[in-house]
């Protein structure tokens, strides 16, 4: 694959004046020159936006109003974006050094739609999170999220009829996930950790809420005999983790 593939690296922030430095400077400084840095703000009141625009000139597009949710500020970020890959990249988190752009295209082809690699978690609330996450993408995803979102890279062609369904809060790139599996897209693994994540957002809090829209989701992909199967084994994972972690 071309390694002078422009890369889009979308960033969507909400009131992270903590980290969303580190997070802009390890996309800036990639060894990987064809890349655009997309930043979708949803209207913050802390010193975020302070910071974003003192990287004025370095930042592609940026925009800042309020919006109903991280995934549609990723949304957002989508109809922006110009490149042939797509990075979707936290505000706490930060790419784990600067090659990671260029180690991931060159581990893929031409006919890959997603190449990933694993991500190493930081500040983890509960013992059941891995300090790496070895993602995968076989058929254990349907029993959970195998693939971390901030692993991945998307061929530009998955977005040219999809974007995140806002109506999940937490799982929507899970949605995304098991849509590409279910269509067999072709992947390919890198040995790359592609990113350092913040292991304390919403979808590491093991509250109902979460296992309700996993069930919410699942339904919606998988049918509902696929639900009816599920349902225990939500239940379950929900009562293991909640008291194990």
């Amino acid at each position: 694959m071309s390694s002078q593939s422009l890369v889009s690296v979308i960033i969507p922030v909400f009131n992270a004046e903590k980290s969303i430095e580190k997070a802009i400077e390890g996309v800036l400084h990639q060894t990987h020159a064809n890349k655009e840095l997309i930043i979708i703000d949803g209207g913050s009141t802390d010193r975020t936006l302070e910071i974003i625009k003192s990287f004025n000139g370095r930042i592609a597009q940026f925009q800042s109003e309020k919006d109903k949710g991280i995934y549609d500020a990723i949304n957002k970020g989508l109809d922006l974006a110009e490149g042939e890959w797509i990075y979707i990249l936290g505000a706490d988190d930060r790419l784990n050094n600067p090659e990671v752009i260029e180690k991931m295209l060159d581990a893929g082809t031409k006919n890959d739609k997603i190449i990933f690699g694993n991500v190493k978690n930081e500040g983890r609330l509960h013992s059941r999170i891995p300090e790496i996450h070895a993602s995968t993408f076989d058929g254990n995803i349907r029993w959970r999220n195998t693939l971390h979102q901030q692993a991945v890279f998307y061929h530009r062609s998955i977005f040219d009829d999809f974007r995140f369904d806002t109506t999940f809060k937490v799982l929507a790139d899970y949605d995304l996930h098991l849509k590409l599996f279910i269509e067999r897209v072709k992947w390919k693994k890198a040995p790359v950790i592609v990113a350092v994540c913040h292991a304390q957002g919403l979808s590491k809090r093991f509250n109902r809420g979460l296992y309700k829209e996993e069930l919410r989701m699942k339904k919606k992909r998988m049918g509902i005999l696929f639900w009816a199967i599920s349902l225990p084994v939500v239940v379950g994972k929900y009562f293991f983790k909640k008291f194990t972690s």
